[in-house]
């Protein structure tokens, strides 16, 4: 399931394996930071995403906690973008029909 696929990911910090996740003309939109004051995040192709959660991860500080699957399509964890937790709903939108990939996300405070 992409969805467990993500969460791996996002959890272990894997810049690499999260973009594998994703087609390549995806988008990812995240709504979440904007809550803790930072400008939101708009995603557009899998290398973006390779590169951007590089940075992410590696300068940013960006984590999760408490990861819970809800479905194929859903998940919901506390998300840290370098301050305080958020809560935040992660929903895939569509996927790719041809290979299984992500290639609509949207990342909302829950």
């Amino acid at each position: 399931m992409i969805i467990a696929d993500y969460v791996n990911a996002m959890e272990s910090k894997d810049y690499q394996a999260l973009s594998r996740c994703f087609a390549d003309n995806c988008r990812l939109f995240d709504y979440c930071p904007a809550v803790v004051g930072q400008d939101n995040f708009y995603i557009y192709g899998k290398r973006a995403v390779d590169m951007f959660y590089h940075n992410k991860f590696i300068l940013g500080g960006l984590s999760i906690q408490d990861p819970m699957i809800v479905d194929e399509r859903t998940v919901n964890f506390y998300a840290s973008y370098g301050g305080p937790m958020v809560h935040v709903i992660v929903n895939i939108e569509s996927y790719d029909s041809r290979t299984g990939l992500i290639k609509e996300m949207v990342i909302r405070p829950a």
